[in-house]
């Protein structure tokens, strides 16, 4: 059984990740030239990577506030992995802030 579950956590991270890749595969909606919208379309794909490395890497299933504390925490990692992601993508540091 957990075998399986990491299967279908694997899946998960990897939809995720090609979804955050290229956020319009699913729905046709036409991508915003902001950086700022383009990384906040990003965000909802983070959920599918969190969920994706919690049944990779989560094995306490029995404890259920453990459980829950997991999953709001890999939620919130796949949410930030997933921004960064769009940073790098998005060319946000492209921008001249800095002089």
């Amino acid at each position: 059984m957990t075998v399986f579950i990491k299967i279908i956590g694997t899946v998960l991270f990897m939809v995720g990740g090609v979804a955050t890749y290229k956020p319009n595969i699913i729905s046709k909606s036409p991508l915003p030239k902001n950086a700022y919208q383009m990384i906040e379309m990003r965000v909802k794909w983070g959920i599918l990577i969190g969920l994706g490395v919690l049944l990779i890497f989560y094995n306490q299933w029995s404890n259920w506030k453990l459980l829950v504390c997991a999953v709001l925490f890999f939620l919130t990692l796949g949410i930030v992995i997933v921004r960064l992601l769009g940073f790098v993508l998005d060319g946000f540091f492209q921008n001249n802030y800095f002089g």
